[in-house]
């Protein structure tokens, strides 16, 4: 049975009301926010985000109080108007001989809007600025604050409708993830497996894939190598992390490692996939309500000191309309989060990597799962591979 769909007007409604919530625990009357995720949670608006995420083409201003405006790219404003009330033309500065004055313009009809919505203050928090806009703000006389602390609060903890899509979503990563496994044979390459990958998430209404990382053989190790045209050989270990943007923008990071064909691992390819599976299935167990991220990292299973050293950055970390926080790391690493506690309703990824430095292979796992009273759920529970087990 699929999971139960969302209801799109309470999804904004929430999202707004916790964003909101959090502007007001910080004495902050404004939010500017760039940032295609965070526009996407304050309005629901999204347009041509992968561009949008390297561009200053679209920006959302957000009052404690009232209705956010966004300003659109012109050519986008019919879409964006199907999810919020007020959308106005963004005037933008890239791509012009003078930038510093289109950008004045700009300015100014932030400000105005800001008079308009009420906000009482000449300041406001700001997630990034491309640096015309940057200075044009400031001639306007306007003090500038950094939106993290707000934005991440609000997002931490999922809504009921945000969980609906995560649930939803977390069916077409396991579709991903059966037709991916189903098309790993013998002499297929490396980017036809991505291509699979990305076929079934763009036919269930999935948006794109964030990274390219499905490699095979000597490819699997280090981490961190990308997606070749290199043709899979029997006896290859294939490692994907699906690192989707699926359905209303949410995140799966999502980590599997398949062996190719039908003969036997090797010893070290056995011995570092039952290294990490064991290590997985004991640090799920441990994420509950209450415990901080301190607690979590003296309390995690011991990876083998053999794989230390390529060891993956953290070991859990939050997830939204993209990687958030709080985060995990290796106890001895620097917490960036030491003192956060866990709360029911967040949604983590929970992963690792073991390859020894100098082997030739590696080995990828890891789960999304959501946080509840009593432990986890996980939300893409695609079986992992029996044949090195």
């Amino acid at each position: 049975m699929g999971s139960t769909r969302p209801d799109l007007r309470q999804l904004r409604t929430g999202r707004l009301e916790r964003l909101q919530t959090a502007m007001r625990a910080h004495d902050v009357e404004a939010c500017l926010l760039f940032n295609e995720p965070n526009i996407r949670y304050a309005t629901g608006a999204s347009a041509m985000p992968v561009w949008s995420m390297t561009t200053f083409v679209r920006c959302t201003l957000v009052p404690a109080e009232g209705r956010p405006i966004l300003f659109e790219h012109p050519n986008s404003m019919h879409l964006s108007r199907e999810a919020v009330e007020d959308v106005r033309p963004m005037h933008a500065w890239e791509f012009y001989d003078d930038p510093a004055a289109e950008a004045a313009v700009w300015a100014r009809e932030t400000v105005a809007a800001m008079r308009e919505l009420g906000v009482p203050r000449d300041r406001l928090a700001v997630d990034r600025l491309g640096t015309p806009g940057f200075l044009a703000l400031g001639e306007m006389g306007v003090t500038l604050m950094d939106s993290a602390p707000i934005t991440q609060q609000a997002r931490e903890v999922k809504t009921p409708e945000e969980i609906r899509l995560f649930e939803q979503n977390g069916e077409i990563v396991v579709d991903m993830l059966a037709a991916f496994e189903t098309a790993i044979g013998p002499g297929v390459r490396e980017r036809d497996l991505l291509a699979v990958l990305a076929e079934a998430l763009l036919r269930r209404g999935g948006e794109y894939l964030a990274t390219s990382t499905c490699v095979s053989g000597p490819n699997t190790n280090p981490w961190r190598a990308k997606t070749t045209d290199r043709a899979v050989e029997a006896g290859d270990l294939v490692y994907v992390d699906t690192d989707s943007v699926g359905v209303e923008g949410y995140f799966f990071c999502v980590s599997r490692t398949f062996l190719c064909g039908d003969g036997q691992p090797t010893p070290a390819q056995r011995e570092a996939y039952r290294a990490a599976h064991e290590w997985l299935i004991a640090m799920r167990e441990l994420v509950r309500p209450g415990i901080t991220c301190r607690e979590l990292a003296e309390r995690a299973p011991r990876l083998p000191d053999r794989y230390m050293a390529q060891r993956y950055e953290v070991m859990v970390h939050s997830v939204g309309l993209e990687e958030e926080s709080p985060s995990v790391a290796y106890l001895g690493d620097p917490q960036p989060n030491p003192d956060r506690e866990l709360r029911e309703d967040m949604v983590l990824v929970v992963e690792l990597y073991a390859g020894e430095v100098g082997g030739r292979d590696g080995v990828k796992l890891g789960d999304e799962v959501l946080v509840t009273s009593d432990g986890v759920k996980v939300l893409a529970p695609y079986p992992y591979c029996d044949a090195l087990l």
